[in-house]
C-alpha cells in the first residue's frame, strides 16, 4: 500500500525542500497535503487520514505539540514525527511522553529522516502482518465451526469465498497460485486470505469494505484471469457477496457444494448465478421431461441429439443431461436408443420392409450400425428377429 503523509511547518521554504527531496515513492510514501499551521493540518488530518504526519513544533496558533495531542483523539491516529531546533529539546521530550513517534533535529538531515520514515514504516508493516493474521484466524474459525451471530456485530466487510481444486498440482503451482492470490491483494482487495484445506484444495476468502460494487463478478473476474495464468488444470467456485463473518459458514458450505457441480456440468469456473442460469427454464423439470419425451416420440425417426431437444425445453445441455437421467432412470441416449428399438421390432414383426429401409425409419442412415445396435438391445440379428416371432 501506499502510506499518506501530511507535512506541516510555519515555513514555506521548509516544506517546499521536504516535499522535493526526500524521495517519497522509494518509501511506498505520498506527500497528500502540506499546511503552514496546527490548526489548517488538523482539519486536513481529519479530512485525508494519514499515516504519517510530520511537523515542526513551533508553530504560531497551534504548536506541534498541541496537534500531536488532538490527533491522539482521532479514531485513526497517524505516526507523528516532531521537528525540532536545538533549543526546543524538552518540547520534544514531552512530544515522546505523548506518543510522538520520533522526532528529527533541525536542521534536518534528510537521511535521519528517511531513517526514521523506514522504521515507521516497519513499524506499520508488523502492526499489519499482526492484524492480518488474527483476522485469518478469526475467518478460519467462521469458516469452519461457525460463531456466535454477536461476536461480529460490528463488522460490515463484504466477504467471497472462493473454493479452488488444483488437479494434480506440484510444489511450483501451489506457489504460483498463492504468487498470483497475492499480487490480487495488492491490486483490487482490502484483504486476501489463503487457507490449504486439503491436499489439491484451497480456500481464498477476499474482503473489501467498499459500498456499491459488484464484489461477486470483480472475484470471478480476477479467477478467470488467475486459471488463464495458471497452466494447471483447476476447478473455481465463486461464493455470494455476504457482509460480515456471522453469514461465513453457511456460505462455505454453498461454495464447496458449487464446486461439486462444476464437476458434472463440466465447467471450470462456476458460481451461484451460472447455477441458475443452467437450471433457468420456462418448464418445471417435471415439464421439462414430458416436453423432451414427446418431441422424441414425435422426432425419433429424424437424426436428432440431445443439443436439439435441450434446446426445446430452454435448457443446457449439461444441466438437461443430469435431469434426464434423474427423471427417467437411464441416459438420454439410452432412452432414445430403446425408442428406435420398439419401433423397428413392430416394423419387423408387422411389415415386410427391407432392412434398410427400417433402418431409415427410426432414424438409423447407416444399415450396418443399425444393426450392431439392434443385436446389442435385442441379442438377435433384425433379421433372426424376424423368423423367431
Amino acid at each position: 500500500m501506499t502510506y499518506k503523509v501530511v507535512l506541516v511547518d510555519d515555513e514555506s521554504l521548509i516544506l517546499k525542500s521536504l516535499s522535493k527531496i526526500i524521495e517519497w515513492e522509494a518509501f511506498n510514501c505520498q506527500v497528500v497535503g502540506t499546511a503552514n499551521d496546527g490548526q489548517d493540518a488538523y482539519s486536513l488530518i481529519q479530512d485525508i487520514q494519514p499515516e504519517i504526519v510530520i511537523t515542526d513544533i513551533c508553530m504560531p496558533e497551534m504548536t506541534g505539540l498541541e496537534l500531536l495531542k488532538k490527533v491522539q483523539t482521532l479514531q485513526v491516529r497517524p505516526e507523528v514525527i516532531l521537528l525540532s531546533g536545538y533549543n526546543e529539546f524538552k518540547y520534544a521530550r514531552e512530544g515522546l511522553q505523548n506518543n510522538a513517534f520520533d522526532y528529527i533535529l533541525k536542521p534536518i538531515d534528510h537521511e535521519e529522516l528517511e531513517k526514521c520514515l523506514q522504521r515507521a514504516i516497519v513499524k506499520f508493516e508488523d502492526v499489519k502482518r499482526k492484524e492480518h493474521e488474527y483476522r485469518k484466524h478469526l475467518i478460519y474459525e467462521s469458516l469452519t465451526i461457525g460463531r456466535d451471530k454477536t461476536s461480529f456485530v460490528n463488522d460490515d466487510h463484504h466477504y467471497v469465498i472462493v473454493a479452488l481444486e488444483l488437479n494434480k498440482a506440484s510444489a511450483s503451482d501451489e506457489q504460483q497460485l498463492r504468487d498470483r492470490v497475492n499480487k490480487a491483494r495488492e491490486d483490487h482487495y482490502s484483504e486476501v486470505f489463503f487457507y490449504k484445506f486439503e491436499s489439491s484444495r484451497y480456500v481464498i476468502v477476499y474482503t473489501h469494505s467498499k459500498e456499491n460494487i459488484d464484489f461477486t463478478t470483480t472475484v470471478k473476474s480476477s479467477m478467470k484471469k488467475l486459471s488463464e495464468q495458471i497452466k494447471a488444470h483447476m476447478k473455481i467456485a465463486v461464493g455470494k457477496d455476504v457482509i460480515g463473518m456471522n453469514d461465513l459458514a453457511v456460505s462455505f458450505q454453498t461454495t464447496y457444494k458449487l464446486l461439486e457441480s462444476a464437476s458434472f456440468l463440466k465447467m471450470n469456473l462456476i458460481s451461484e448465478d451460472d447455477i441458475k442460469n443452467e437450471y433457468r427454464s420456462k418448464y418445471s423439470p417435471d415439464a421439462a421431461i414430458i416436453k423432451a419425451k414427446t418431441f422424441l416420440q414425435e422426432n425419433f425417426t429424424k437424426e436428432i441429439g440431445i443439443e436439439s431437444v435441450s434446446e426445446v425445453v430452454d435448457l443446457s445441455v449439461s444441466y438437461f443431461s443430469v435431469l434426464f437421467k434423474q427423471k427417467t432412470g437411464v441416459t438420454f441416449l439410452e432412452y432414445l436408443t430403446n425408442l428406435r428399438m420398439e419401433h423397428a421390432c413392430v416394423l419387423l414383426k408387422t411389415t415386410d420392409l427391407k432392412t434398410y429401409e427400417i433402418a431409415n425409419m427410426v432414424g438409423y442412415s447407416d444399415q450396418r450400425y443399425f444393426s450392431q445396435v439392434f443385436k446389442k438391445r435385442m441379442h438377435v440379428t433384425p433379421s433372426q428377429y424376424r423368423i423367431s416371432k
